[in-house]
């Protein structure tokens, strides 16, 4: 057995052991061949990279409940899977959304009618899986989603939709939080330009409403989301003199010419925050150059920090030697996605879909159980992950992110303003 799965024997314990709901696990084991999980995501088109990664997250997460990399104790299903359910066979079935909602709710509703998928996850688009939500609604098939941050999604009133990842509101409040230990006093402004498209808007509403209820005088820019050169926008942003900007996005292509605009004005603020799905992914920063050095990012996941949890160490190694490549927020969401729903399946011990929600509902993980940096996954009324957090990170000379943000889980004190961390004069 390699090493890292004897390390898992010893010491992976992926998303609680115990689970310590209202009521006991059932003891009954029930008899199942195949248990199917659904995974949306955009595998084609623009958001293609995304998409596999997502992929192989939720695939990961399937090898290891098999068993499939030797005997390792998972999440309350033990070695042998998800032993209350007769240790079956897990499969993931895959649907491709293509970044569209109606494609997202199609393919929703042929993954559980065609497909026969007893459950769903993804579909990192917020309007792809608030379509895909509203299917499974009407399907009554219980869909974790682990990779989209809008706020609306877990306040729709849905029964069937869960989220383990952080909201918009928790990822911003971290940024706040966090430029009142960066920035310090000196922070009395921010400025915020998003695209406006629904996602962007949204957010960019809620870091101006944010900003406003913490005392900042805020100004907003929208622009639109398909617009090529963005200099006229950001001269307005750089008018109003903030002492912050939050660049909001939807996708790569927005973040790179947002970016671009700054570096050809030679705008250099002293703060430039970006926020949302266009700032995910490692490839983003290589485009951006030296515009991306020194900006800071909100996320529900940091590779270093996770890497710290003995817990989540076997599983990043694990993703990387199998995949070639680091793993990044949207796998870790999309792996955390799959053990809580199989998790929940086995407390229930019951692939019956109202019996998976009852545990999905009792389910009370420790954050030391899961790969990521939280405090563990516990569903609220509304069915979002109360336990789920947001750290900040800075972009390095390297390319690599550091977290600066909270000061427990901080790798290195950010580097303020933008200009030192830049190394320009200030």
């Amino acid at each position: 057995m390699r090493a890292w799965s004897r390390a898992l024997c010893l010491a992976l314990v992926v998303l609680a052991a115990a689970c310590t709901g209202s009521e006991s696990p059932s003891e009954e084991t029930t008899s199942v061949g195949e248990v199917r999980i659904g995974v949306l995501a955009p595998l084609s088109g623009a958001d293609k990279a995304v998409g596999d990664d997502s992929l192989r997250g939720a695939q990961l997460a399937v090898t290891l409940l098999n068993g499939e990399e030797g005997e390792v104790s998972l999440a309350g299903v033990g070695s042998d899977g998800l032993a209350r359910l007769g240790s079956p066979k897990v499969t993931i079935v895959q649907g491709d959304t293509r970044g569209e909602a109606a494609r997202g709710a199609s393919e929703a509703a042929r993954l559980v009618t065609a497909e026969r998928v007893l459950g769903l996850v993804g579909a990192y688009h917020a309007d792809v899986t608030n379509s895909a939500a509203q299917r499974s609604e009407r399907l009554g098939v219980p869909f974790v989603n682990g990779d989209a941050s809008a706020e609306f999604l877990t306040e729709s009133g849905f029964d069937w939709f869960f989220r383990t990842g952080p909201t918009d509101r928790t990822l911003g409040e971290s940024f706040y939080s966090a430029l009142g230990v960066v920035g310090g006093r000196s922070v009395r402004s921010v400025g915020v330009l998003n695209a406006a498209d629904q996602r962007s808007t949204v957010a960019g509403e809620l870091i101006e409403s944010l900003g406003t209820q913490g005392g900042f005088q805020v100004s907003r820019v929208p622009f639109n989301p398909t617009q090529q050169d963005l200099t006229a926008q950001v001269s307005q942003v750089r008018a109003a003199r903030p002492d912050a900007v939050f660049v909001v996005t939807s996708d790569a292509g927005q973040t790179q010419r947002a970016l671009g605009a700054f570096q050809r004005l030679g705008y250099t603020p002293p703060g430039l925050l970006v926020f949302g799905a266009g700032f995910f992914e490692t490839p983003t920063l290589q485009a951006a150059g030296a515009a991306s050095r020194g900006l800071l990012a909100s996320a529900g996941w940091s590779r270093e920090v996770a890497a710290r949890n003995p817990a989540a160490k076997p599983v990043i190694e694990l993703y990387e030697e199998t995949y070639g490549k680091p793993m990044s927020e949207i796998a870790a969401g999309s792996f955390t996605a799959v053990l809580t729903l199989a998790k929940a399946m086995d407390d229930a011990a019951s692939i019956q879909p109202d019996r998976v929600r009852a545990a999905l509902l009792n389910l009370d993980i420790p954050g030391r159980d899961t790969i990521m940096p939280w405090n563990g996954v516990r569903f609220d009324a509304t069915h979002q992950n109360s336990g789920a957090s947001g750290v900040v990170e800075q972009v390095a000379g390297n390319d690599a992110l550091r977290v600066v943000f909270p000061d427990e889980l901080a790798q290195e004190p950010a580097k303020w303003p933008l200009a030192a961390a830049r190394g320009q004069d200030q």
